[in-house]
């Protein structure tokens, strides 16, 4: 259901074959989002009001586990887009520069989804994550 809404987002900056290649399905299927065929809009309601009580690293590990990785985070970062400002932070007395952080990040461009996945990977706990989402401030941290 993520993905028809992130192909309506999506459609409005890139064309239906690329939308359908990023979120590995069919672009028959990507014209029935659009369309409003598939999902209902009762379903695209219900995930539309999960998606905006929910911040990126809530959603991502069930996004990972439907999605995987490469589409979970095309997804996210069309469908939570500019409504997130998220920055990680490393303390670089912890940090052991093992680079796990940078080799898990599944972010398509670089720029940070709010996921959490460098702070879950991060062996000593150096890595935390400041995500801003519809006007709250969430730090995500190790509890190691």
């Amino acid at each position: 259901m993520i993905r028809a809404l992130a192909a309506e987002r999506m459609a409005s900056e890139l064309p239906l074959v690329e939308v359908a290649a990023r979120l590995d399905v069919d672009p028959s299927t990507v014209s029935h989002y659009l369309s409003g065929d598939y999902p209902s809009e009762e379903t695209r309601d219900k995930v539309r009001r999960v998606v905006e009580e929910t911040p990126p690293f809530g959603l991502w590990p069930q996004l990972r586990e439907a999605l995987g990785v490469d589409v979970a985070a095309e997804a996210l970062k069309w469908v939570m887009g500019p409504r997130t400002e998220a920055e990680p932070d490393v303390d670089d007395e912890k940090c052991l520069a093992c680079g796990r952080c940078s080799e898990i990040c599944p972010s398509p461009d670089g720029e940070c989804l709010g996921c959490g996945e460098c702070v879950r990977a991060c062996p000593s706990g150096a890595r935390s994550l400041s995500v801003r989402y519809r006007g709250l401030v969430y730090r995500v941290s190790s509890p190691k």
